[in-house]
């Protein structure tokens, strides 16, 4: 991985050299004419193709080492990816739901399942290092979302239910239970929201909505446990 790390950073400076000097340098315009205070139409666009030639190259980043790489968020600031090992154990994970960081500004998403991306219509890279409120609109019920918030701060568990929107729009009845995530210091790493679409009553084991999020819960506290107990240090 180190080596390809190389090669592909090699190439992004290769590259965006290679832009920046055919976009200074053509036709030895360069920086010359200091009275022109804007740009032409023929250099936004070489600006463009500069943006375009780096972002392309970061996507190859992305293909090779699994991490997300997009035009409208290359990275987001300060949210730090997910351990591989912790990334494999959540993806067993067969329910909807998400983790979020207390520890960053505005609390963002940095795990989402698949079940969760299936529910909400989203895919991935729209849902990593924004707020869960993404999710709300002008009918959720606002005393549970002042349920939610009190519930977080004071490191408790909730259950509540909301009117919550999909991309496209469509509305449904999430059965949102949120549970603070512990590492193996005692310490609140995430928190996890499962989400339940009321309209699925019983899954084919015959569980009910209550036991399968507790199930959820339960195998993501023993994921980032075992994750902080024996790797390193953990998030504090």
């Amino acid at each position: 991985m180190g080596t390809c790390r190389k090669q592909v950073c090699g190439e992004v400076e290769t590259r965006y050299n290679h832009a920046v000097d055919s976009f200074v340098d053509s036709d030895n315009g360069g920086l010359e004419d200091e009275e022109s205070c804007e740009a032409s139409d023929v250099e936004k666009q070489k600006a463009v193709d500069a943006a375009n030639c780096v972002l392309s190259t970061l996507t190859h980043y992305s293909e090779l080492t699994g991490r997300i790489v997009c035009r409208t968020r290359c990275i987001s600031v300060g949210v730090a990816p997910l351990p591989s090992s912790l990334n494999i154990s959540l993806g067993r994970i067969k329910q909807s739901f998400v983790l979020t960081d207390p520890h960053l500004p505005d609390m963002p998403i940095v795990y989402a399942s698949d079940a969760f991306l299936s529910l909400t219509g989203y895919t991935r890279h729209e849902v990593l290092g924004r707020n869960c409120r993404f999710l709300n609109g002008s009918d959720t019920d606002l005393e549970a979302l002042q349920q939610i918030r009190e519930s977080i701060g004071a490191a408790k568990t909730c259950t509540v239910r909301l009117l919550n929107y999909k991309k496209d729009g469509s509305t449904f009845w999430n059965r949102l239970h949120i549970s603070p995530v512990r590492n193996a210091s005692g310490k609140i790493a995430f928190h996890v929201w499962v989400q339940m679409d009321e309209a699925t009553k019983i899954d084919e084991q015959g569980l009910s909505p209550e036991m399968r999020q507790l199930g959820a819960v339960g195998a993501v506290k023993v994921a980032v446990r075992s994750l902080s107990a024996g790797a390193g240090p953990s998030r504090s």
